[in-house]
């Protein structure tokens, strides 16, 4: 996304080992809850293993909205409105299938399927 400015978990991110064309497609999923009416802030990581995960949060509710990951050569994604988990080979269709399951990417249909706060 050429223009955009780069965030500290972007720079974060990248020095972790997700790669820019990784990051355009997390920009996607950031930009798809942003439109649904979400307050969204990220985070990413790395795990005792060495795996790369990066998390989307409600900044309101500071429930998990989709965690993804890079575990063993394959993508991760998990959100409560998934019920379960989805996998791939090739990030940009993870993203795809991610996107068209996004219950009607409004932000009551995202609020209707997170669990309640601890």
């Amino acid at each position: 996304m050429s223009g955009s400015p780069v965030s500290l978990a972007d720079m974060r991110a990248r020095r972790q080992g997700w790669s820019a064309h990784e990051l355009e497609n997390f920009h996607r999923v950031l930009n798809t809850l942003s439109q649904a009416g979400l307050s969204v802030e990220t985070d990413s990581g790395a795990s005792d293993e060495g795996e790369l995960w990066f998390a989307f949060c409600d900044a309101d509710a500071g429930e998990v909205v989709a965690h993804f990951a890079r575990i063993g050569g394959k993508y991760v994604v998990c959100a409560p409105f998934l019920n379960g988990s989805l996998t791939g080979k090739v990030f940009p269709d993870l993203i795809e299938h991610f996107l068209d399951r996004c219950p009607g990417r409004r932000a009551a249909s995202f609020s209707s399927h997170l669990p309640p706060a601890a």
